[in-house]
């Protein structure tokens, strides 16, 4: 039986010449996690912080790894993921699952490539294709005009889809019609409104976005309103609403599921801590018949394709990416598909000293 060996824990600060997003973030904490075998396999792992604050979750991993991993026989990742899970029953999730998300990967990705196959079908699943939407290079901001010309840009380089930034105020509606105007009434249209609403505000906008046929509002409120959401979903607008980015624990997406709250669910690597439980909430998912959207990463979440039995929809939205190589390439017809290697296929690019 295969021992871990060796362990690295490295911390990226990553600075953006510009703010990004619906939150306008400005920089984000790479964690990436190396895992090396007495076999001479090796594993990549990461995960991240945005807004920075990455030193005491790259602290939290190297502990994680020297208390759970150092010398550990090498077992299934989700029985090491448990393992170290457990662990937290009175420090709570916060950024120790920020911190076991980098290690988890990097136990999944090196299972793959000790059975040399693809990381997707180390997961259960295969190399199929998968639709990718662009969320990225939108802003609040933003004139509606200028959302318009960049959807269209999306859909005419053929992504599946477009997800504009919203602020849940008396612009939003300018903003969905000059969209929807531009890439045509066929095209998938979603939007995001980053936790700004409130009941009153994030009622109209579920109306305006079933006028013109939205497919999901992601977070028109803040994620921690839950009794809000129940009173979004019992309105029945016809909208779909999507959230889980903001979401720590298996217990609170299993809310959102059962409530019916969330027709489009969002684990974040990070948040959610890992593949291993980004996995079972799609589980959880398919049993509702609820997508599975997961936030950022997509050339990582194709990696869960086919692999339960229900909806995956990806998220270009260009983060930490540019750390990395080895993405999948986006295919003619707009979908992605994991890279037929071992392991997920990523390296870390070279660091300035």
């Amino acid at each position: 039986m295969a021992h871990i060996a060796t362990i690295r824990i490295q911390l990226i600060e990553k600075k953006y010449a510009s703010p990004i997003g619906g939150s306008g973030v400005t920089g984000v904490d790479i964690i990436v996690a190396t895992l090396r075998d007495d076999e001479g396999a090796e594993g990549l792992g990461f995960s991240y912080v945005i807004g920075g604050g990455g030193a005491v979750v790259a602290q939290l991993a190297q502990a994680q790894a020297a208390r759970f991993l150092e010398g550990a026989a090498l077992r299934l990742p989700s029985e090491h993921w448990s393992e170290i899970k457990k662990s937290f029953n009175r420090t709570g999730d916060g950024p120790n699952v920020l911190a076991l998300a980098a290690l988890d990967v990097a136990l999944w990705d090196l299972t793959a490539k000790r059975k040399g196959e693809p990381l997707a079908r180390a997961m259960g699943g295969d190399v199929l294709p998968v639709p990718l939407y662009a969320s990225g290079g939108f802003s609040p901001t933003d004139p509606p005009q200028k959302s318009a010309e960049l959807a269209a840009s999306y859909i005419a380089a053929g992504y599946a889809g477009v997800k504009p930034r919203v602020n849940a105020d008396s612009g939003d509606e300018a903003v969905l019609r000059a969209v929807r105007d531009a890439i045509g009434a066929d095209a998938r249209l979603m939007a995001d409104a980053n936790e700004k609403g409130n009941l009153d505000t994030a009622s109209r906008l579920l109306a305006q976005a079933a006028e013109y046929g939205l497919s999901f509002v992601e977070e028109p409120l803040p994620s921690i309103d839950i009794l809000g959401y129940r009173r979004l979903a019992a309105q029945q607008s016809g909208t779909p609403i999507a959230i889980g980015e903001h979401l720590q624990g298996l217990d609170r997406f299993a809310v959102c599921l059962d409530d019916g709250i969330a027709a489009v669910i969002q684990p974040d690597l990070a948040m959610a801590g890992g593949l291993t439980p980004c996995l079972e909430v799609a589980r959880m998912a398919a049993l509702k018949g609820v997508t599975i959207a997961p936030h950022f990463l997509p050339g990582l979440f194709v990696q869960l394709s086919g692999a339960f039995g229900g909806r995956l929809l990806l998220e270009e939205f260009p983060i930490i990416e540019d750390a990395f190589e080895g993405w999948p390439e986006r295919d003619a017809d707009g979908a992605l598909r994991p890279r037929a290697c071992p392991g997920h296929g990523l390296s870390l690019k070279a660091q300035p000293a």
